[in-house]
């Protein structure tokens, strides 16, 4: 590919976004952003890049290859923020330890991350969320689960679940199965792709008795309501395990309080990816879309790696991966509205014309103006670009200021 062609594209998993596009993102994002201030929550803003040092604490190795690093003049390793939680861990542990405790935070922001490409992923996507810090009880889990409903359900999105579980009940039941913590990841990784085939072989590869992997099948794929962790409470046999469905059965009767379980499961399969999770952990997803679109749980050591003993929980929702849903859905959002008002004007009657439209706009409506050549009209009143390729202007009214008769 040449220099000059390269200039008219952009890089693999980065787009453009055209104006109905935005305007769909941007109107999200208001209707978020009024959710996360009526439930009591601040927005917070952090910079695009860090110092690596920073941004990479908590990640494990498979995230860790994934963020975009560079080298600054100094020599210093700098990379762009792969999400939004290691920032705020840092900005909440450097700058905001005074403030009144629990502290609710709230941001939209970019992220970036070297994924493969495809629908609903990208290589720089956007973010809404929150962050409550400094509150572990159930309460605070079960508001950051409840607000993910809420925004879900304000966004226009209908089909949509969010399943909830404890990252302890896995690691209770390989600690009661002896599985090698060396192999972790590899167990995290075919338990979050719902590889259950390729889970069951790898206890086999360790030597789990036919009677052990029986069982930690059956808890790790309990799903439903509060029956879920009763069924997996009368399998698991350590205490890890038994506390961490002790905890989601908390959770889960303060959702009932929300009076958000209609749009709640608990899915003791859930595990997010990322090693700072401590607790409680939820994805949302919608009917159309094999990933969540949104994600998030407890993580009460993270700050504590920034000099900040502090516990927290929090969530981010993808902004692609919500509007993909809601278009697949059908509800996605209409093109961008037609102006109030199109005041098209002889350039002798400009005053004129701004006059009306600074009067119009002070009264909330959306004016556009154009330039009428009156002695040699290339388009016709009401329509822009040059004879014959002509393009009407959307607008529910039309104002003509002329020489004659000045409106």
């Amino acid at each position: 590919m040449t220099n000059s062609h390269l200039r008219l594209q952009v890089p693999a998993g980065v787009r453009d976004l055209l104006p109905g596009e935005a305007m769909r993102k941007r109107s999200l994002e208001n209707t978020f952003e009024k959710t996360f201030r009526l439930w009591g929550y601040r927005e917070v803003v952090t910079p695009t890049f860090e110092y690596y040092d920073a941004l990479s604490t908590g990640r494990g190795a498979e995230e860790d290859s994934r963020m975009y690093k560079f080298i600054d003049r100094q020599g210093h390793i700098l990379t762009l923020r792969p999400d939004m939680t290691t920032p705020i861990a840092r900005l909440v542990s450097t700058r905001m330890r005074d403030e009144a405790f629990p502290l609710r935070l709230f941001y939209m922001a970019n992220g970036f991350s070297f994924e493969d490409p495809q629908a609903g992923r990208q290589r720089e996507f956007y973010q809404s969320g929150i962050e409550l810090i400094g509150d572990s009880s159930p309460f605070a889990d079960a508001e950051a689960i409840a607000i993910a409903v809420e925004i879900l359900k304000a966004s226009g999105l209908q089909n949509f679940k969010v399943s909830i579980g404890h990252v302890d009940i896995l690691y209770g039941m390989m600690e009661e199965l002896g599985l090698p913590e060396a192999h972790k990841g590899r167990i995290k990784a075919a338990l979050s792709n719902k590889n259950y085939v390729g889970l069951e072989e790898l206890l086999d590869e360790f030597k789990v008795s036919d009677t052990g992997k029986e069982k930690f099948m059956h808890v790790i794929t309990a799903r439903g309501g509060r029956e879920a962790t009763a069924e997996a409470g009368r399998l698991a046999e350590n205490a890890k395990t038994a506390a961490a469905l002790a905890a989601l059965e908390n959770v889960y009767d303060a959702l009932r309080a929300y009076e958000v379980t209609s749009h709640v499961e608990i899915d003791l399969g859930v595990l997010r990816g990322l090693d700072y999770y401590t607790g409680i952990v939820f994805e949302g997803y919608s009917a159309y879309l094999g990933f969540p679109i949104l994600g998030g749980g407890r993580y009460d050591n993270l700050l504590g790696r920034f000099g900040f003993d502090c516990t927290a929980t929090g969530f981010a929702l993808g902004m692609e991966r919500l509007l993909l849903s809601l278009e697949k859905e059908g509800n996605e959002t209409g093109p961008a509205p037609d102006a109030d008002c199109l005041i098209i004007y002889k350039p002798s009657k400009a005053d004129a014309a701004f006059k009306k439209a600074r009067e119009l706009r002070e009264l909330g409506q959306v004016v556009v103006t154009l330039r009428a050549d009156m002695e040699n009209p290339s388009c016709p009143p009401g329509m822009s670009g040059t004879a014959p390729d002509c393009r009407e202007i959307p607008a529910r009214g039309v104002i003509f200021i002329n020489d004659d008769t000045g409106k």
